[in-house]
């Protein structure tokens, strides 16, 4: 028994090209307008297997839907309905049993195939007909196969042919039902087929439609009616014009050939057709020459910049992502399922909301979609990105589509944070250098002023009291030198590397004159310089540049370590020099270790200890100059040990 379909829709071509193509595979249609004809023919009807309705049909309703559930609970048809993706959620949650949809845009072949697939399984092929033998005439071997592919749904039995004359010998054999032929065609065109169909009496009426790449003009469609054509179109891939005109001229029959005076000829339009085919052809190279550059120039600005370009299918809900977007993240073409939902998952959790957010408010609203969020990289953790897109929308305004851009500012946010990182340590900086130039300037003010009220208010003042004065505010004076020879020095060091004066140096006695000029120092803060070991360690290297370091290293040993024991320790073997510094002080926290030998920075907070935090860089420019390197092992409230490893040939330039 026939399936039987019932089709509500209202009049129009498109309802005609349904009804078709149903019928074509054997299916019985029943046409119906509105709510109410749907129930009347389901009450009325013979059993219908299958409803297919639009959804502006459900939706203008109006008013419960009692009628038609209880019409399709009576009937057992099931209820398919033809919707956008956009719409298919809201029409679910009607008072009526869907039993599924049909997703537009679809061809004229898949909506066949999608209502077949929904039809129960014993009605699918119940319709008894014999598939219409359809013959393809087509020398192109790839329109010959979209013809068979855009013919595959409706399960035609279709015979292939090459060239014209392969066409008539086939058709001879095998009667066909229909006739597709291309008119450009080798041994026999398809103007000549088509009047040599008409002048056998066994094929004079199967219909013959004319194809053609390019739209037909008035003499293309004189010449056809001439043959006896029923019908001449343009094949394009992907349109359902051609397999419309095969199913409208199936049921008719071939007309018989025009009449014209003399013998027909067909040479002098089969050339005419062959140049003007040749100027379309090179128009269409000058066009996709222009799509070409186009397309480079394109490709060139999108991969010469750092940003990822996207695009969103909003109706299909599928992404692209492009090469740059994808290498951004460590990512293959193959990794990305190319869904909004692989996005949003790449998506940091705390930035998620947001961004679905922006979206949404953008597509419903068209409010601006500029945003900030984190992506995950394929290797871990993520990368910081700002995104920007526009959707495109439909003559109803909704939106088809979005496209924008992603770009990585990871590295510009590192540079931002580093760059108010150190203007930070700059202004502490700043103010630290202010507080120890003003101290020792502070009190060499007040060691000038008591001397000079002395001399001032009394008759005699003791050698010995102008003695220890002028003491004292060279100590003072020597300290400013000393601060402001430490800015010069770190100056020159920032540009350039330490200029050194290169001789043979005894480390050991570089050591112990440092320890006599600093046993004052040390004896004031309670620290007790002990010298453990001194191997002879005799290399080329600038004596002044390592008293310097030596110096720093036992001041900030006596500094951080106070009334504790300060040792030193010289070992040599047949390349290098040690040397190394240990107090039993504070100590450095493991978090400032790595960031000790940088300019401003220091293991402590400026406002209990002084300093510049300049010494240890210096430390270590001088040290690298010489082809060394400086090393710090510490042990919160257990001290540090400073370790100074230095090459006995000196620096590899200078050892060259």
């Amino acid at each position: 028994m026939k399936p039987t379909l019932l089709l509500v829709e209202a009049p129009g071509p498109h309802r005609e090209l349904l009804s078709l193509a149903f019928q074509s595979q054997g299916w019985r249609v029943l046409l119906a307008v509105g709510l109410e004809p749907l129930v009347r023919a389901l009450r009325e009807s013979a059993p219908v297997q299958l409803v297919l309705v639009t959804a502006g049909l459900l939706a203008s309703a109006g008013g419960p839907l009692t009628a038609l559930r209880e019409a399709l609970g009576a009937s057992g048809a099931s209820l398919w309905v033809e919707a956008p993706l956009a719409e298919q959620e809201a029409l679910g949650r009607l008072d009526v049993p869907v039993a599924g949809f049909l997703t537009p845009p679809l061809s004229l072949g898949a909506r066949v195939e999608a209502v077949r697939q929904a039809l129960p399984p014993e009605a699918r092929d119940a319709g008894g007909a014999p598939p219409w033998r359809v013959l393809v005439a087509e020398d192109d071997p790839v329109f010959r196969k979209l013809l068979q592919l855009a013919l595959a749904p409706f399960r035609f039995e279709v015979l292939l042919a090459e060239d014209g004359l392969s066409a008539l010998e086939l058709a001879r054999r095998r009667r066909p039902d229909i006739v597709l032929a291309d008119v450009l065609m080798p041994r026999l065109d398809g103007f000549r087929l088509c009047l040599a169909l008409r002048q056998d009496p066994k094929l004079s009426r199967v219909p013959v439609v004319l194809t053609h790449a390019t739209a037909p003009d008035e003499l293309d469609l004189r010449m056809a009616a001439n043959v006896g054509a029923n019908g001449f179109v343009r094949r394009a891939q992907g349109d359902d014009a051609l397999v419309a005109v095969l199913l409208r001229e199936s049921g008719a029959e071939g007309p018989l050939p025009a009449p014209v005076p003399g013998e027909l000829s067909t040479e002098a339009h089969l050339y005419a057709m062959v140049r003007q085919l040749e100027r379309r052809v090179g128009l269409l190279e000058q066009a996709e020459r222009v799509a070409r550059e186009s397309e480079e120039r394109y490709r060139l600005v999108v991969s010469g910049s750092y940003d990822g370009v996207w695009d969103w299918d909003v109706r299909r809900q599928t992404m692209y992502w492009s090469p740059r977007l994808l290498e951004m993240l460590g990512l293959k073409p193959e990794d990305f399922p190319g869904t909004p939902d692989a996005f949003l998952a790449r998506v940091h959790p705390e930035d998620r909301d947001a961004v679905a957010a922006a979206l949404t408010q953008h597509l419903e609203q068209g409010s601006p979609y500029d945003v900030s969020f984190r992506l995950k990289h394929e290797a871990g953790g993520y990368r910081s990105c700002v995104s920007r897109g526009r959707a495109l929308r439909d003559g109803q305004g909704r939106p088809v589509r979005m496209a924008g851009i992603i770009g990585d500012v990871t590295e510009q946010l590192r540079l931002y944070r580093e760059t108010r990182e150190a203007v930070r340590a700059r202004d502490e900086f700043l103010s630290v250098a202010a507080h120890e130039l003003r101290t020792p300037l502070a009190a060499l003010r007040l060691r000038v002023q008591g001397t000079a009220a002395a001399l001032k208010h009394e008759q005699h003042v003791g050698p010995e009291r102008l003695e220890r004065a002028l003491v004292a505010a060279d100590r003072q004076v020597q300290r400013l030198a000393d601060l402001v020879e430490g800015l010069l020095d770190v100056s020159r060091l920032q540009s350039h590397a330490p200029r050194l004066n290169l001789e043979a140096v005894d480390l050991g006695r570089v050591v112990r004159d440092v320890v006599l000029r600093s046993e004052e120092m040390a004896s004031r803060a309670g620290c007790l310089l002990v010298v453990r070991e001194a191997q002879p360690a005799v290399g080329r290297w600038d004596a002044l540049r390592l008293g310097q370091v030596v110096t720093h290293l036992l001041s900030n040993a006596v500094k951080f370590g106070p009334g504790r024991p300060v040792e030193l320790e010289i070992q040599a073997d047949a390349d290098s020099a040690l040397l190394v510094v240990r107090d039993h002080g504070i100590g450095i926290a493991p978090d400032r270790v790595d960031g000790l030998f940088r300019r401003f920075e220091r293991a402590v907070p400026a406002r209990n200890y002084g300093g510049l935090g300049l010494g240890l860089y210096r430390l270590q420019r001088i040290v690298e100059a010489h082809g060394g390197q400086v090393t710090v092992s510490s042990t919160p409230g257990a001290g540090s040990a400073f370790s100074v490893r230095l090459p006995l040939a000196g620096p590899p330039v200078a050892a060259a």
